[in-house]
Parts: structure tokens; sequence; C-alpha cells
């Protein structure tokens, strides 16, 4: 789980999709079928449109939504994974609970990222 949010939070994800795009060209070489042919050309257009929205979740650095994502929703995620393994594998790290004032901010700025995100990725295509 740690190697996944390192690997997002440093493009690695970006990488992972240029590697399922070349598979899924190589996929339309190979394909024997027009079935084949039209389901590699479906799998390229769904990567393409992925590698395109990391590529403009990246571009922009700066703004609110992207600073609020790495200062409020990964330590977040990662206080909510850490709290999931010590009490579902019973670890000795004994994960402390977050301060009421920090969780009731949480609950409305977690879902304001995303909504800022989704609405930025809209306005962006139109």
């Amino acid at each position: 789980m740690l190697g996944m949010l390192l690997s997002w939070v440093t493009g690695g994800g970006l990488n992972g999709l240029a590697g399922q795009l070349r598979q899924a060209y190589q996929a339309k070489l190979d394909a024997r079928t027009k079935d084949q042919v039209l389901a590699a050309e479906l799998d390229i257009k769904r990567l393409e449109n992925a590698v395109a929205m990391a590529q403009a979740a990246n571009a922009d650095r700066y703004s609110a939504t992207s600073i609020g994502r790495y200062l409020i929703v990964l330590p977040f995620g990662m206080w909510w994974t850490a709290v999931f393994i010590d009490s579902t594998f019973s670890m000795p790290w004994d994960v402390l609970a977050l301060p009421p004032a920090i969780m009731e901010l949480s609950v409305w700025l977690i879902p304001a990222i995303v909504v800022g995100d989704v609405g930025r990725s809209i306005f962006r295509r139109h």
C-alpha cells in the first residue's frame, strides 16, 4: 500500500500507464480478428484518456486542490490505512485517533478537494 502511494506521489502511476499503453498497442498489432482489433482499440483509447487525465492533474501542481491533495488527503489516507491495518491485524502500532477538530475538518475538506478536482477536469474538457 505504501509503495502504491509513493508511486502515485512520485508519478510512477504514469509510467505504469505508459507500459499498459505499449502492451495495448502490441495487442492491436498481434490481433488476428476484427473483434480483437476493436477490443485493443477500445483499450488504447481508455488508456490514452487515463494518461491525459494524469497529465492534466499533474500540470497544475500549485493549485489549491493539488496542494490540498498532498497536505490533507494523502496524510489522512495514510492515517486511515494505518488504523485499518492496526485494527485488522492487531499490530502493536497503537495508532492514535485524530483530534476532533482535525477529524471535523477532514469530513469537509476531503470531499471539497475531490469535487474541486472533478470540476476542474470537467471545465478543462469543454
